[in-house]
């Protein structure tokens, strides 16, 4: 179990990789334990979705519009393509299930009909963009807190949380959608009907089946892992990146574009992603603390 600081923060923190059983489903589940760097945090979007179960007092998840809501002990977040802000806990104690993007879609029994290529299906296609109880997607769930809350070691609740989902995998991850993943993987720039053609199918096939899975569409997927990976390689100490640079490296086209990327996903000109990034180091990097409440979040 190990025991790690940073800055004078104390953690316990304990991951594992996701067993074969799993593949092309879950990448990896986790255990942490740690105060809070600040009250509130925005989390920029991601390419994956998470099973979290909250052992501690509950998170509190803002609407860019206004209002917020007591996000539940157990929740689902699926892909997101606009940042969240969120008041977290004084302690952050959870436990939690990275999936990739079509994952959600292999444990979720609501999904059934989805796997026929109905886009308007329930379950994994209606949970894009959206955090919600898991209890409303998944089965389970209240035995799993009860088991969780009851275990007395991080690594014997990721063995708990590893053994919910295979126990709770329905289906495999659909072929079609894990090969249009991978080759969004190894090239977010490229187009999707050249994906299409690659992939032998047509383009409403490709957007059917990869939503139906995702809920999402390949296009938003690849723009929103591109942006994932620039602020990866970001510098998050020191003198002010080379923009210009970066956005040559990345698939930006030049420095303009990146920043209606920053503006579009973060909220935040790069400039300003990075004031705030650089007092907290790499961890921040797409969780983002905020000692206030961003404004509109307060409208």
């Amino acid at each position: 179990m190990p025991s790690l600081s940073s800055e004078g923060r104390e953690l316990t923190y304990e991951e594992r990789r996701a067993p074969a059983g799993l593949a092309g489903i879950v990448s990896r589940a986790w255990f942490i334990e740690a105060p809070r760097l600040q009250r509130f945090e925005k989390i920029l979007p991601l390419p994956f979705a998470h099973v979290i179960v909250n052992l501690s007092t509950p998170y509190r998840l803002f609407s860019p519009s206004g209002g917020s809501v007591v996000v539940s002990d157990a929740f689902v977040s699926g892909l997101q393509s606009e940042y969240l802000v969120i008041e977290s806990p004084k302690l952050i104690r959870h436990v939690g299930l990275e999936l990739t993007p079509g994952g959600l879609h292999a444990l979720t029994p609501s999904a059934a009909s989805a796997s026929a290529g109905s886009a308007g299906s329930a379950g994994s296609a209606g949970s894009a963009g959206r955090v919600q109880d898991a209890r409303a997607l998944l089965d389970g769930i209240d035995l799993l807190v009860d088991r969780l809350r009851a275990c007395s070691t991080p690594s014997e609740a990721i063995d708990v949380m590893i053994g919910w989902a295979i126990k709770a995998r329905i289906r495999d991850a659909d072929p079609l959608v894990a090969a249009a993943l991978a080759a969004i993987d190894a090239d977010p720039d490229l187009t999707m009907s050249l994906l299409a053609d690659e992939l032998g199918v047509s383009h409403r096939t490709l957007i059917t089946r990869f939503r139906t899975a995702t809920g999402t569409t390949p296009k938003r997927h690849a723009q929103v892992l591109r942006f994932h990976r620039f602020v990866d390689v970001l510098p998050t100490a020191g003198v002010a990146p080379d923009w210009a640079g970066l956005a040559a490296g990345s698939g930006y086209y030049d420095q303009p574009h990146v920043i209606r990327a920053f503006k579009r996903f973060s909220g935040w000109t790069p400039a300003e992603y990075h004031r705030l990034v650089s007092e907290y180091g790499q961890e921040a990097a797409h969780f983002v603390p905020l000692e206030h409440l961003p404004a509109q979040a307060r409208s």
